[in-house]
């Protein structure tokens, strides 16, 4: 088995234990007596987690090695998984979810830097779109199956059965290669600080995607069950299917030099997407809003991936990708934080209104000229 197929098969295993927990945790979290602010509370801990997690998990990368990182992050996530059995008091399932979170970040940055040493440049943006099908497949079968699994299962077994695939993840890790890791200053850590002017636009990107896509991966089990749109695990299975396909036709444009059409038409799709679910209330239209969400996502995803390792240095490629993680995660976390008290005091179709507006403005910049990099696409193709 070639290696990249090896790194493919596990990071599936990994996002199928992560998006086992995707249908269940919400309601159990509401089961357990929490209030709505307490369960964005809770989930939103995960995205604010990954801000710490993230430049760790890079610099681990570059300089433990990919392996290891992998390694680590399973059995984060693991022990996070079960620790959701052992109390509902607020504060411990924040604590769960944070090393859910570190877990999270470890294997998902370790095994795309791994990715990006395996892939050719020329074709890098490309080799990252298909990498991600993993996760996407993942949340095509995972969703569907485990709310089926709920009418036999408990929620307690549907996690337990989350932290056994984690670990053949980590399995199948043990026969990971490794690129020579390669010494680093002190001052490697400000490289998540203090960003490069050509990147500081797609880190921006990376955070608004992040809003727009942690809002409807946290909150769409509440907003199917309020506005009683069911079964919600094929609304996953959809997404799933339409990122797959995105991602394997778009994949070629990746390094095309296309990049603002890119960024704008993502973003404009993901806002249609977002504001269908605001705005509406029956499956069909559900069905089409996650279409069109998981459209703009499988090209903005990759395309932003391949940004931030093209402006940093080759020995940073794991810091790279944990840099846009940053980002997303950024969004992600402070956004299903935030705009939890947004569902509190004014409901779910402020909440995914809020989110368009987020993909909208991601939009609007795209349409604005970065003279930086433009210049240094043009000195790439030299």
């Amino acid at each position: 088995m070639a290696e990249s197929t090896r790194v493919f098969v596990a990071t599936l295993l990994f996002f199928v234990a992560f998006y086992m927990l995707l249908v269940p945790l919400p309601p159990y979290l509401v089961k357990a007596g929490l209030a709505d602010w307490q369960v964005g509370l809770v989930l939103g801990t995960f995205g604010v987690a990954a801000l710490v997690g993230r430049p760790l998990a890079g610099l681990a990368a570059d300089r433990l090695g990919r392996r290891t990182v992998v390694w680590a992050g399973v059995l984060s996530f693991v022990v996070g998984v079960l620790a959701v059995l052992a109390s509902a008091h607020v504060l411990w399932l924040m604590a769960a979810r944070t090393l859910q979170a570190l877990g999270y970040v470890a294997v998902t940055t370790a095994a795309t830097a791994r990715i990006t040493d395996l892939a050719p440049p020329a074709h890098r943006g490309a080799a990252i779109a298909r990498f991600g099908i993993a996760a996407n497949l993942a949340m095509t079968m995972t969703p569907a199956a485990v709310d089926l699994a709920l009418r036999r299962a408990t929620a307690e077994q549907i996690f337990i059965a989350a932290a056994l695939a984690a670990g053949l993840c980590g399995w199948m890790a043990l026969r990971f290669g490794e690129r020579p890791v390669e010494a680093q200053g002190r001052g490697a850590f400000l490289h998540f600080w203090i960003l490069p002017g050509e990147i500081r636009r797609p880190w921006l990107w990376a955070a608004l995607l992040g809003v727009g896509f942690g809002v409807w991966l946290q909150f769409l089990p509440l907003l199917a069950l309020r506005r009683d749109v069911q079964p919600v695990g094929m609304l996953y299975g959809v997404y799933g299917l339409a990122i797959v396909l995105t991602r394997l036709l778009t994949a070629p444009w990746q390094d095309k030099g296309r990049e603002r059409l890119l960024l704008f038409s993502g973003f404009s799709i993901m806002a249609l997407g977002l504001g269908l679910f605001a705005f509406t209330a029956s499956l069909p239209t559900f069905l089409a809003a996650t279409a069109l969400v998981a459209a703009g996502g499988g090209v903005l995803h990759p395309l932003l991936i391949a940004l931030h390792v093209r402006h940093m240095p080759a020995s940073l490629r794991g810091q790279a990708v944990s840099t846009f993680y940053l980002g997303f995660d950024l969004g992600n976390g402070m956004g299903v934080w935030t705009l939890g008290f947004v569902l509190q005091r004014w409901g779910l179709t402020a909440l995914f209104g809020v989110a368009m507006a987020s993909a909208l403005v991601g939009a609007a910049i795209a349409t604005l000229r970065n003279p930086a990099a433009a210049k240094l696409i043009q000195k790439e193709s030299l």
